[in-house]
């Protein structure tokens, strides 16, 4: 168990920061994540009152961050000056004893198709091979989600089949389409990525 005060550290990219969340995230996310277009594909249901989003920063994502768990992240962007969350990624532990974690993302609707979830997830990737002992990280996508398969697709991960009607959600059952990103494949995805002109 980690200090009750721990939290996972701040990431930054060109255009987004990646911080654990806080108190003061609580009333501008629940609008976010009160949309059922953006929960369409989600394992989680939109959020209804604004207890359920209290719940999930002041609740859920302290008890991950006691465990050392580097989810759930804020998304926020450099651009906004009150650094407001604008979505959420996070890596969790599926199997400790097997080095595997699985990785999630959202985006609020009014800022889709601006790559900011790719961006988010590549830079969470990196901290986590470069941090945990991981040599797996999977990703679940539920059949249909074709944004999120494109979002693993350009961080390098691979499909690994389909489970047929492997989840039951809201009343019926949901093929979900299994991705995976080994170190290995993770470590030549960095390699291959071409370098900044000093």
């Amino acid at each position: 168990m980690m200090p009750s005060d721990w939290r996972p550290p701040t990431l930054a990219t060109d255009r987004l920061v990646l911080r654990p969340f806080c108190e003061e995230d609580v009333e501008p996310l629940f609008p976010l994540a009160a949309n059922p277009h953006v929960t369409r594909y989600t394992l989680w249901d939109a959020h209804q009152t604004v207890e359920d989003t209290r719940l999930f920063v002041l609740d859920y994502a302290p008890g991950c961050y006691r465990e050392g768990t580097p989810e759930p992240y804020a998304i926020t962007r450099k651009a906004d000056s009150r650094g407001l969350p604008v979505g959420a990624v996070g890596c969790f532990w599926v199997s400790r004893a097997n080095y595997t974690m699985e990785l999630g993302y959202w985006v609020a609707e009014p800022f889709w198709g601006r790559g900011f979830a790719p961006e988010a997830a590549r830079a969470l990737l990196a901290s986590v091979f470069a941090e945990h002992e991981v040599e797996r990280v999977q990703a679940r996508v539920i059949d249909g989600n074709a944004a999120s398969v494109r979002v693993l697709e350009k961080v390098g991960f691979r499909p690994e089949g389909t489970h047929r009607a492997g989840l039951f959600r809201r009343g019926k059952f949901e093929d979900v389409r299994m991705f995976a990103l080994l170190r290995s494949e993770w470590t030549r995805e960095v390699e291959s990525t071409p370098k900044p002109l000093q």
